[in-house]
């Protein structure tokens, strides 16, 4: 009798054992399976967060690469002297540049000035190199028109003439909203002497 309870008391304690590991298994199997999804979805996110990155990174180098208006179209108010002279005059002139890259553009001046100066409108054509993103450096030939006194037969009479005329300058330009205004100087050869053009150019582009 001792005997017998000694062994039912052994096989019903294999059988709770046997019972606990059969329970527990599924559960560890559970939490491996938890913790290998929880790890199989963060990967995925470290790794789109990154593309977004890169992605964003991209654009954002090609919308600074590109970030530039193609047409400009600005007003010029200064003055001109002339070198050999001294003389001044008012000059009013406007211009337009179409920007191919950021460092070229081709630009297109037309100038009035209002004195004897025998130079009344002053026509360009050229190009602009930007160093840096507000100055620009121009190298533009043209020709001035002027009218100019002519004695004929004892008589004084006026005279248009046209002389060849090479523009050299700088033009910096400080943002003020959509336009940009700022300082610029050139001189001008042309009829065997320099003129010096300088004032404030504003420029708006689209």
């Amino acid at each position: 009798m001792a005997r017998s309870m000694y062994i039912g008391a052994i096989a019903l304690a294999s059988l709770t054992l046997a019972g606990v590991r059969v329970q527990a298994q599924p559960e560890f199997k559970a939490e491996i399976g938890k913790t290998l999804t929880d790890s199989e979805v963060c990967w995925p996110s470290v790794s789109s967060e990154h593309e977004q990155d890169s992605r964003g990174t991209v654009a954002e180098h090609r919308g600074t690469e590109h970030e530039f208006h193609r047409n400009h179209f600005g007003g010029f108010l200064g003055a001109s002297t002339h070198s050999d002279t001294d003389e001044t005059a008012f000059t009013l002139g406007l211009e337009y540049a179409r920007q191919f890259t950021q460092r070229w553009a081709a630009i297109t001046y037309i100038e009035l000035v209002s004195s004897d100066l025998e130079r009344d409108i002053i026509l360009a054509v050229g190009a602009i190199f930007y160093p840096t993103r507000r100055l620009g450096l121009v190298v533009a030939p043209g020709v001035e028109s002027a009218s100019k006194d002519v004695e004929h037969n004892g008589k004084v009479e006026k005279e248009n003439e046209a002389e060849f005329l090479l523009r050299l300058g700088a033009a910096y330009g400080f943002p003020v909203g959509q336009a940009s205004l700022g300082p610029a100087v050139f001189v001008d050869w042309a009829g065997n002497r320099w003129t010096l053009v300088y004032g404030i150019g504003m420029v708006t582009g689209f």
